[in-house]
């Protein structure tokens, strides 16, 4: 009987493997979906504090390199993916592997872009390069991301750290060993804590885990050597980071394409407030029992476990743009007064709206451990005693209910219409055909116009 692959082995076999796989179309169609929108969101965050200040200390550390900085020159291909991919998380409008409840794209088109420059690589590798980031970071994170969550550590500085460091091996052509240790290397830098969230930290760590995924390849290929059994399930990384030992990591198997499972977001917030968001916008827009929402009396919504514990136990009352996408109160009060929920609706200087403000202070919420993550009950009173109620079974982004290149476009054009005009419909034909030749020097060629 053949002796049976480490985990560590099969994650380094898969990406070793990337160069003598052909991607079947939806799986391409898929990555350029996760790549138009990571920069649309990385575009529409030019202005955000938390970007700016990166690359104002990326920008000081004086680093040379051929690796394009959203509004910000070149450099270093670490250094870059550092400054992208913070800029990519700053809106908290990026996608989402809700499986593993990592923001996947973020760290991984960040460290693929960088490193791809860097290498001179083309499109159609980087594209490749890609999706086996997002399928080793979704083997490892799946099943155990909202357990992860829960425990108080962000998904996307563990999961998307090993993403970006398989996606920069493969661009980096290392072999089934040098991968391993270059996750290995990834994996024991695993950092980020829920506790972050709301503030500038939570986009520091998706560029940090972009940063450190393409230095981790970057070492494995001169020879490091980590400790690739950190990887097993009972190993060092599931034992750290689940420490009661409840859940532990899967063997990788790679049995179906994890990316066709990835969820986008139609909201600038917080994806465990889409439910709600979707149920109040639904009952404000309703043309047969629209609300008037200066007339509700009491509103009450039923989320998730994990949705009251990350969004739900905040008073309405956020003190910044940051907060408030993780004020499930706020989030369903914009909904109810029928906003797009955009990032528009979290503006920098801070401003609340007093009648969104009213409204949230008459939102309740409370968590049920039969409402799934991707679902919501609300039930609304109004002054007259009329009563409207609604259940989301699955939001709109969500796998069951996904967005299409037609809501892409929309969203694509709502971040960056301000910032490049008349360049949008090109620079989105360009991510939508990714791979092509060409579409590398045309996307360097506008992100060169951003200041």
């Amino acid at each position: 009987m053949s002796k049976l692959l480490s985990n560590a082995a099969v994650l380094g076999n898969f990406i070793a493997g990337t160069a003598q796989r052909t991607l079947p179309d939806e799986v391409l169609n898929a990555a350029r979906l996760c790549f138009s929108d990571w920069l649309a969101v990385a575009i529409g965050a030019g202005d955000e504090a938390a970007g700016k200040i990166v690359r104002k200390q990326m920008a000081a550390m004086r680093s040379s390199g051929r690796s394009s900085v959203l509004y910000g020159g070149s450099a270093a291909a670490a250094l870059a993916a550092l400054a992208n991919g913070t800029l990519a998380h700053c809106l908290d409008f990026d996608d989402t592997y809700i499986i593993g409840n990592t923001h996947t794209s973020a760290p991984v088109w960040a460290a693929t872009l960088a490193l791809g420059e860097e290498i001179r690589a083309d499109e159609a590798t980087m594209l490749a390069a890609f999706v086996t980031g997002f399928e080793v970071a979704a083997q490892v994170g799946r099943g155990i991301g909202q357990g992860v969550t829960a425990r108080g550590l962000h998904a996307t500085g563990i999961f998307g750290r090993i993403g970006a460091a398989a996606a920069a091996a493969t661009l980096l052509g290392l072999d089934a060993q040098r991968s391993a240790h270059a996750l290995a290397a990834a994996a024991t830098q695993s950092s980020g804590l829920t506790a972050s969230f709301g503030s500038m930290a939570k986009p520091f760590h998706a560029g940090k885990a972009a940063m450190d995924g393409v230095l981790s390849a970057q070492l494995a290929a001169e020879g490091f050597e980590a400790a690739p059994d950190v990887l097993e399930p009972g190993g060092g990384l599931d034992r750290a980071i689940i420490q009661d030992g409840s859940l532990r990591l899967a063997t990788s198997t790679f049995e179906r394409w994890e990316i066709l499972h990835n969820s986008f977001k139609p909201y600038a917030a917080c994806h465990l407030t889409h439910p709600a968001i979707d149920a109040a916008r639904a009952l404000s827009l309703s043309n047969d029992r629209a609300i008037d929402p200066t007339q509700i009396r009491a509103a009450r919504v039923r989320v998730s476990e994990l949705a009251q514990q990350i969004t739900g136990l905040t008073q309405g009352e956020p003190a910044t743009p940051l907060a408030a996408k993780f004020d499930l109160r706020y989030c369903t009060a914009l909904g109810l007064h029928g906003h797009d929920v955009s990032a528009a609706d979290f503006p920098s200087p801070w401003t609340v709206d007093a009648y969104i403000a009213a409204t949230a202070a008459i939102v309740e919420s409370t968590p049920d451990a039969s409402v799934d993550f991707a679902a919501a009950h609300l039930e609304v009173e109004m002054i007259d005693g009329r009563i409207e109620a609604i259940d989301i079974e699955v939001a709109k982004g969500h796998p069951g209910n996904p967005i299409d290149w037609t809501d892409m476009r929309n969203k694509f054009d709502g971040l960056v219409d301000g910032r490049i005009g008349a360049q949008g419909d090109q620079l989105f034909s360009t991510l939508r055909n990714f791979g092509a030749a060409g579409g590398l020097h045309h996307l360097k060629d506008v992100v060169g116009t951003l200041a």
